[in-house]
């Protein structure tokens, strides 16, 4: 990373892109044959909006295995006998379901109060290869700089008018971390009485890269089968902004709970005379790796 005395929440921007493997026999496969020789990779990150947390972690003591020998005290190597999967966490504030569409969740919603027209998860719970896995991006710009600001494009200073792109020189003080397949453990939307609704994210990557001073250029991050580079062309982030969602947030005005009955079948409570001041919901979405000897990443 480069040289920075702190790093601040202003200076960061998430972005998502799905990880550009596809699932091999199909037509898009076959089309897509030459990508890998291209100049650019087929992947094009899409910001994220109003994320107010993110933070990541890696267990490096949990992988590693001591190698010891009778005649020597001391261990004699180590080796790293597990995947190196990061765990991240996302926070943001829910607005119009533009993050849930990009992250691989279905917003097609309901058709009525008794239909749901998809499952929420359906893309996660059929392995779809555009939803179930995705790749994410941390942007962060300079030193003492937003990463977006009110100023259009041709007032910035940081951007060239000409091209509505980061100069050159602005994107040499920039540091992406960019995290390879990710999946996501657990989706959970809270909902209170004054307070922003608001979503909580839970996840691991199979795959980190830190690119110091510049955000473009970079490689796809993502990881295939054998553990090779999902493709070897390259991309850029675009210029990062607030969005143009159709609401700010939502508020908790906007929140509305409805049970399937008005009576419980016990107890003799009346839902439809219920005054709900908080709820939350969670969707676990853990999965496993399946191992198999001869493979240095999970084969499914």
């Amino acid at each position: 990373m480069a040289s920075r005395t702190r790093i601040i929440s202003q200076s960061k921007a998430l972005y998502v892109s799905p990880t550009g493997i596809l699932p091999s026999g199909s037509a898009a496969a076959s089309a897509d044959s030459a990508k890998s020789a291209a100049a650019h990779s087929g992947i094009m990150p899409t910001q994220l909006h109003r994320v107010d947390t993110f933070s990541f972690d890696i267990d490096l003591a949990g992988a590693r295995q001591d190698v010891r020998e009778f005649g020597q005290l001391a261990r004699i190597g180590t080796l790293t006998m597990s995947e190196l999967n990061p765990s991240f966490s996302v926070g943001y504030y829910l607005g119009n379901g533009e993050n849930e569409g990009l992250l691989g969740f279905d917003c097609g919603g309901l058709t009525d109060a008794a239909a749901p027209s998809s499952q929420f998860i359906s893309g996660v719970m059929t392995e779809n290869n555009l939803k179930r896995e995705k790749n994410l991006y941390v942007l962060t710009v300079g030193e003492g700089d937003d990463a977006f600001d009110n100023a259009s494009t041709a007032t910035d200073a940081r951007i060239t008018a000409a091209t509505g792109k980061f100069s050159s020189t602005d994107r040499a003080t920039h540091d992406v971390v960019s995290f390879g397949n990710c999946t996501f453990n657990s989706y959970t939307a809270n909902f209170a009485v004054g307070e922003i609704p608001r979503v909580d994210l839970e996840g691991e990557a199979q795959n980190i890269q830190f690119n110091a001073g510049g955000s473009s250029g970079l490689y796809n991050p993502a990881l295939d089968r054998n553990a090779k580079r999902a493709d070897t062309g390259q991309f850029m982030l675009g210029i990062p902004s607030t969005g143009d969602m159709n609401v700010l947030v939502l508020r908790p005005e906007d929140v509305t709970l409805s049970l399937s009955k008005n009576t419980f079948d016990f107890g003799g409570t009346d839902t439809s005379d219920m005054h709900v001041q908080s709820a939350s919901i969670e969707v676990p979405m853990s999965r496993g790796n399946i191992q198999a000897l001869g493979a240095e990443r999970a084969v499914a």
